[in-house]
């Protein structure tokens, strides 16, 4: 479909096929409508089919309808076999103040539906007046669902009563008032977000009324300002919006810790960016870096990456994208200028914390949470490694202690280390020697992290037993050493175990230090 198509008829109406916006669910949605009831499709749906917005794995409709909007989203549910929940918006200004949903999950695709109630007797001038109170033009475009299941709807209305389709025509998103955006200051967030999925250009008196009006962000819930930055960090193209977030103090609104990376102006020898530029740009590298992930790791470190859900609709992608922008969150708090040289020392400890409070504040759950924490507190594993390798200190227990500790996200802190290398300024020859030790400790893991190697030879209740001690860190301490004996091969079977365990807490007794390993 071409814009070209749409055909105004009188002022704030328009005609389209309404075969352009049909979907096979919206059948269903029908069956379940009580009888000269009306139902009426709008928002995104709408908006990005006019543009010609592919449909993608993750679908959203907003419906409005003239009956209880409860009651047909509990019989859509039931039909399609879908998930039932309902949300109630408490404020003087919510217009909506329930909407039911229903969620279906087939395979890779997510349909999401929304119902709300359209309230009024001239149900036109209550849809009117519904579409004027959105938060942009372009979402305020509304259709009849009777019109796109007609077999013959070649002239289906669009009622367009802020000019929305004029807007998308000259590709600009425009808010429908700033009185609105107040009303819901989330709008502010989502705003960034639509213009990135879509290709709009925001206009200027959006943008300056973003910057004027930032603090009011914070009246908003944090899970509603979380799922529109993650919609935002799914973009491919989202380093440009988190630069212009960053740049005009829009983000430190939401996430304080990212207005002080402007504060680090020199990082220090390894470094050629102030810190705010170095952040943003491991981001752009880590877009690249996703896309060509092909061409540094082997397909079978591959084919989790991407699998992992989260906050819904969210993946360990997201996540990744999350983690490099934050992988540095610590620097500033720990600047320090020692003998003239910059120091950052622990930085990745002071981040994985910055974090977690992040996380913990936005809401992001604690599996989203903890795996951008791991990212961020190990970031630097690679290049201690490298380092070594490139002294000739690199050993099999080095390499072991690193799967043992890194294994479950090793695949994503490999692409981030490259992100962060490439950011950084390294040399090619320096990128070149990461991606050596990457596919060294690739080498070590199938030559030596067979599957039996992986399984304790002893656990903790038998190393209590067979060394008479009691629970508490010393046991984790020696089960740790096992495994990593195990992963180096140095231990094979449970007698060769339980020998090596009498060793190390032998050592341990005479020696006072229980880092010792025999």
């Amino acid at each position: 479909m071409t814009m070209d198509q749409i055909l105004p008829i009188q002022s704030g109406k328009h005609t389209l096929h309404g075969l352009n916006f049909y979907l096979s669910y919206f059948d269903d949605v029908a069956k379940v409508l009580p009888r000269e009831e009306l139902c009426f499709i709008v928002g995104g749906w709408v908006r990005d089919r006019i543009l010609g917005i592919p449909v993608g794995k993750a679908v959203d409709v907003d419906f409005l309808v003239t009956c209880d909007p409860v009651k047909v989203a509990r019989a859509l549910a039931e039909r399609i076999g879908g998930e039932f929940f309902v949300f109630e918006k408490k404020g003087i200004f919510i217009k909506r103040p329930v909407i039911a949903t229903v969620v279906l999950h087939i395979e890779d695709h997510r349909y999401r539906f929304d119902f709300s109630a359209l309230k009024g007797r001239d149900v036109e001038k209550a849809l009117i007046e519904d579409l004027k109170d959105r938060d942009f033009t372009a979402n305020a475009i509304a259709v009849s669902l009777d019109d796109v299941l007609s077999i013959g709807a070649q002239q289906t209305i669009l009622y367009d009563p802020t000019g929305g389709i004029k807007d998308m025509e000259e590709g600009i998103l425009r808010p429908v008032s700033h009185e609105n955006l107040k009303k819901d200051p989330v709008r502010i967030l989502r705003g960034y977000r639509i213009a990135v999925e879509t290709d709009l250009i925001l206009s200027q008196d959006f943008e300056e009324f973003a910057i004027q009006n930032k603090d009011l962000i914070k009246n908003s819930a944090p899970e509603r300002i979380s799922y529109e930055i993650f919609r935002i960090m799914r973009s491919p193209r989202a380093s440009g919006v988190i630069k212009t977030l960053l740049e005009n103090g829009i983000l430190e609104v939401i996430i304080p810790e990212a207005g002080r990376l402007k504060e680090v102006k020199d990082q220090g020898e390894r470094h050629i960016y102030p810190l705010d530029l170095h952040t943003i740009k491991t981001l752009e590298e880590i877009e690249k870096v996703i896309e060509e992930r092909q061409s540094y790791l082997p397909p079978e470190y591959l084919t989790e990456i991407g699998k992992i859900k989260v906050m819904g609709e969210f993946t360990d992608l997201d996540l990744l994208k999350w983690s490099a922008f934050l992988h540095d969150i610590g620097k500033p708090q720990t600047f320090e200028v020692r003998e003239g040289k910059v120091t950052f020392y622990s930085h990745d400890r002071v981040g994985e914390e910055i974090v977690k409070r992040i996380g913990r504040d936005l809401r992001w759950g604690s599996k989203a949470t903890d795996f951008i924490a791991k990212l961020v507190r190990h970031h630097l594993r690679p290049f201690y490694l490298r380092d070594s390798r490139e002294k000739g200190q690199l050993k099999d227990r080095g390499k072991a202690k690193f799967w043992r500790e890194c294994g479950d996200t090793a695949s994503h802190l490999f692409l981030l280390s490259i992100a962060d290398a490439r950011a950084s300024g390294d040399t090619p020859q320096e990128v070149e020697s990461l991606l050596e030790t990457i596919r060294d400790l690739i080498e070590f893991r199938e030559r030596v992290q067979k599957e039996e190697r992986q399984k304790p030879l002893l656990s903790g209740k038998e190393i209590m037993e067979i060394l008479d001690i009691k629970p508490g860190p010393l046991v984790g301490k020696i089960k740790e050493e096992l495994a990593i004996a195990q992963m180096e091969g140095k231990v094979r079977d449970r007698e060769g175990a339980v020998s090596y365990i009498r060793q190390l807490y032998s050592a341990m007794k005479e020696e006072g230090n229980e880092s010792h390993t025999p």
